[in-house]
């Protein structure tokens, strides 16, 4: 005889699943990774060892698990942010790349243990981070080429300046999560928008990149 699992009873499970991860987050980004254990986790999630193990064969499965989580959050993030651009090109993309880094500004802790401490954790992870630099890659492409057939923008080559606009991103992030001064990655939101705008051949107006940004920064939402 087949048993089905009841809708309720998944339901439960994936409740518990979810709790799991939740709390990972906050352990990986207090302990960081490395000093993370599945006890640390077992014991702030306040569930056995037997229920862990049911969920996850080890730390590094749960860690993948959490990673995939919280790169399709920044993921949908970086599709919303651009998606809402609309005729004031400078203004839409201004407050794009505000609320991206808003987005990780909020997350700092676990953006640090997810690109700093996991590097070189192991070949598969490493297979898994390349392959989130071409997703981000390929849809600001997609994005860029939809910009650039209503001529929003004026570039040469597409895939390159999604690559670029990419690294510009990465780049900016990795220097402020390594840095030893205590700053806001906001503030890097005029300097990292102009470049960009100059980079696509945006025209802007300087004022409207302030101020959208500032009223990004001072209200926008994000997850």
């Amino acid at each position: 005889m087949v048993y089905k699992t009841s809708v309720e009873t998944q339901k439960r499970k994936d409740l518990k699943k979810k709790h799991i991860i939740d709390t990972a987050i906050s352990v990986f980004a207090f302990n960081g990774y490395h000093k993370t254990t599945v006890k640390n986790v077992v014991d702030e999630a306040d569930i056995s060892v037997g229920t862990f193990y049911f969920y996850f064969k080890n730390k590094e499965e749960l860690f993948a698990t959490l990673y995939d989580e919280v790169i399709d959050e920044f993921y949908e993030t970086l599709c919303a942010s651009l998606s809402n651009i609309n005729n004031e090109v400078d203004v839409g993309f201004s407050k794009a790349i505000a609320f991206f880094l808003k987005a990780i500004q909020c997350n700092k802790p676990i953006v640090k243990i997810m690109l700093i401490e996991a590097v070189g954790l192991n070949s598969e992870f490493e297979k898994k981070r390349a392959e989130v630099t071409k997703k981000f890659v390929n849809y600001s492409a997609g994005h860029f080429e939809e910009m650039k057939e209503k001529n929003m923008i004026n570039v040469p080559d597409i895939k390159i300046s999604a690559l670029a606009f990419i690294g510009t991103l990465y780049n900016v992030l990795m220097d402020w999560l390594q840095s030893e001064e205590e700053r806001d990655i906001t503030e890097y939101a005029y300097p990292i928008t102009i470049f960009n705008l100059q980079a696509l051949g945006i025209t802007y107006d300087d004022e409207k990149v302030k101020k959208s940004i500032n009223e990004m920064l001072t209200n926008g939402k994000v997850p």
